[in-house]
């Protein structure tokens, strides 16, 4: 038999798919989260990990015989932090695709929040006010509306689809302008100020990369239309949080719903909180019953494949970042 593969599961994933790591090749060595938890120096030696993407990955980044990192989340950039990304020979791929449908629907459940006043009537629930009258004046309705999406992959690709149910126009921005099913209008890379400036509603679901990071600022903003609305749930740092806040206060943004801040964790006392025209959820848009048990059918796949020596999924391209 050839050299064992030795593999570590940086995270806790349901015991039938650990039994599918194992059953995938008699040569996988296989290291559990639970094994690691109780010896970190488990990655020491290891070829192949899966990991969180969040933590302390430097605990193995730097071992010797790694060769591939495969990570649950789409989000790279705190591994592409540490010696992987300087190590051509460590192939880096991600769970782009595998939260799609979650993060598409916290998107919506920000959208139809503020469009329909459910957040003003959910905060008078408790004082049992019925204000029927002041929902109305302000309320209004998706359809017809411009839909901007910042980030056309899995994600976006899956927001435009529930959008175009809504009867929202979709545009979308991506580097290289080419038709993108679900979406009635791409712009190019040059096109930028043309396409903030039609999107009254705008989600970004950009990564986080050195060519993205603050890429949404003061100028960006202000290309909006006067009372569009905002949802991040790509990365905090790709959006300038001063002016964030600066556009939100002054009513040029008519309200923000938002996944991911910057700083994250947001620090209790940050003006974010107390804005009456922003929703906050802590960075969970992702999550889904049974969280890790897709990213483990993903990695029993890739893993496969790594043993045929085949190509494997998801490969991030370490240069742009995702």
């Amino acid at each position: 038999m050839s050299s064992p593969i030795r593999v570590a599961l940086g995270v806790d994933l349901p015991e039938p798919i650990v039994q599918q790591v194992r059953a995938v090749s008699p040569r996988v060595a296989l290291w559990t989260a639970a094994e690691l938890a109780r010896d970190p120096d488990g990655y020491r030696g290891v070829e192949v990990a899966l990991v969180a993407g969040w933590g302390e990955p430097e605990r193995f980044s730097a071992a010797p015989t790694l060769r591939w990192v495969q990570s649950v989340g789409a989000g790279v950039e705190r591994l592409l932090a540490t010696a992987i990304a300087r190590r051509p020979e460590v192939v880096l791929t991600n769970g782009s695709g595998l939260h799609a449908q979650p993060i598409a629907e916290h998107v919506f459940g920000f959208l139809l929040s503020f469009t329909r006043n459910l957040h003003l009537a959910f905060a008078d629930q408790p004082r049992g006010r019925w204000s029927s009258e002041r929902y109305r004046e302000t309320l209004g309705t998706l359809r017809g509306k411009t839909l901007g999406v910042l980030g056309l992959g899995a994600i976006g690709l899956r927001v435009a689809e529930i959008a175009n149910a809504f009867g929202l126009r979709v545009i979308g921005l991506k580097r290289q302008k080419e038709p993108v099913a679900g979406v009635a209008e791409v712009y190019g890379s040059d096109e930028v100020d043309e396409f903030l400036a039609r999107s009254e509603l705008l989600v970004n679901i950009l990564p986080l990369t050195p060519a993205t990071r603050g890429w949404l600022g003061r100028r960006e903003l202000a290309l909006l239309p006067r009372g569009a609305f905002f949802v991040n749930v790509g990365r905090g740092a790709t959006v300038d949080t001063e002016a964030l806040v600066e556009a939100l206060r002054s009513g040029h943004l008519v309200g923000a719903g938002l996944d991911v801040t910057e700083p994250e964790p947001l620090p209790a006392e940050h003006p974010l909180w107390t804005l009456p025209n922003v929703l906050i959820t802590p960075h969970y848009s992702g999550a889904q019953p049974n969280g890790f048990k897709a990213a483990g059918e993903l990695f029993v796949e890739n893993l496969g494949r790594y043993v045929r020596g085949e190509p494997l999924l998801n490969v991030v391209d370490k240069q742009a970042g995702y």
